[in-house]
């Protein structure tokens, strides 16, 4: 296992949401603005990727939490090496990526392409199909989007149909549901550290439901780490 450092300085800045509304917010889409009347369907926010209000964490932050995350799988497969800042010759030109997963499974070889994007506003659809045709183009198993912000609902179609994995983080303090009737404060980081245990910051990944057009939302652990974000099988083709 091993990480090669140097990619946030060039992302684009602030603010992310994730998945269970917390009494004493507001849904965080409303909140910031993102549901507007008169957007296309495909261009409105995916209700299941925008819960959260947006979290406070700083370019150092995200590169340590997408770093963790994806380091947190090499208790389940072999030789596990996260690069960033990493390029790749595609079939159809060099290709920066923010961050790559290189690891071995069953004798093979596997390459999975992360982007990470710090955005204020929700990651749309074409960022997504993007990542999709670097996939296919530099013949990478697998292709993941990690986001501060929600995604629009035609990013995550898109995702879910073409199997790319979509994630998001917010702060681990929002996740503590409160029983409170009258909107009490937020807690600080540290008070939800030393209450509840809860971490600064924890992810959420996407992917489809059970039914028809249904979104299923995990909390990402180290088990879904490697089955959402780097689901590959043994019978996938070796990088």
């Amino acid at each position: 296992m091993g990480v090669t450092r140097g990619f946030i300085a060039g992302l684009d800045s602030t603010a992310g949401v994730a998945h269970r509304h917390t009494p004493g917010w507001l849904p965080c889409a409303r909140r910031q603005g993102w549901e507007a009347g008169g957007v296309p369907d495909d261009q409105s926010v995916a209700r299941a990727t925008a819960h959260y209000p947006a979290a406070e964490i700083t370019p150092a932050e995200f590169e340590q939490f997408v770093v963790d995350l994806l380091e947190s799988a090499s208790t389940a497969v072999d030789a596990l090496r996260v690069t960033l800042h990493d390029k790749i010759q595609g079939t159809d030109g060099l290709y920066d990526f923010d961050a790559t997963v290189r690891f071995r499974m069953g004798g093979m070889d596997f390459l999975v392409l992360v982007e990470a994007k710090r955005h204020k506003n929700p990651v749309k659809r074409e960022l997504v199909q993007v990542l999709h045709d670097k996939l296919r183009s530099v013949g990478a198993q697998k292709a993941a989007m990690i986001a501060t912000a929600p995604y629009q609902s035609g990013a995550l179609d898109y995702a879910k149909t073409h199997g790319i994995a979509l994630a998001t983080v917010t702060e681990g303090r929002f996740t503590y549901e409160t029983k409170s009737a009258y909107g009490a404060a937020a807690m600080t980081r540290q008070q939800a550290k030393e209450r509840f245990g809860l971490p600064d910051f924890v992810g959420h990944v996407y992917g489809p439901g059970d039914e028809p057009g249904s979104t299923r939302v995990m909390l990402l652990s180290t088990e879904y780490v490697v089955e959402m974000l780097l689901s590959v099988t043994h019978e996938d083709p070796p990088a």
